[in-house]
């Protein structure tokens, strides 16, 4: 001990920092902020997420809704051509008879 009666510093003992619990207060803060918009970050990728997906089962949905129509159209296509039904409203509705063997013409070029 020395003569003024308080004991002795030792050197490798830290010294507070002036202003050392602002220091602290500060860097509190700003993890705090940067957990709030963390939080705000995770929030909105979960909204978005769930608005994408919500857009593509639509997206799905029209989709077989057009491939449903596009059998139907084949369907009625092929339907419409067939060469019965042809030759049925060539007779009926337009009174035409099919060719004699005698009158038919091969052209080729």
């Amino acid at each position: 001990m020395p003569e003024s009666g308080r004991p002795a510093k030792q050197p490798d003992e830290p010294q507070p920092a002036a202003g050392g619990g602002r220091n602290w207060m500060a860097v509190s803060a700003v993890l705090l902020l940067i957990a709030l918009a963390s939080s705000f970050g995770v929030i909105f990728s979960a909204h978005k997420s769930r608005e994408l997906f919500r857009e593509l089962e639509r997206s799905r949905l029209e989709q077989n809704e057009i491939q449903i129509e596009w059998r139907q159209l084949l369907i009625e296509r092929s339907t419409l051509s067939s060469h019965v039904r042809v030759e049925a409203i060539a007779r009926s509705e337009l009174q035409m008879e099919p060719l004699a063997d005698d009158f038919r013409v091969l052209v080729i070029e």
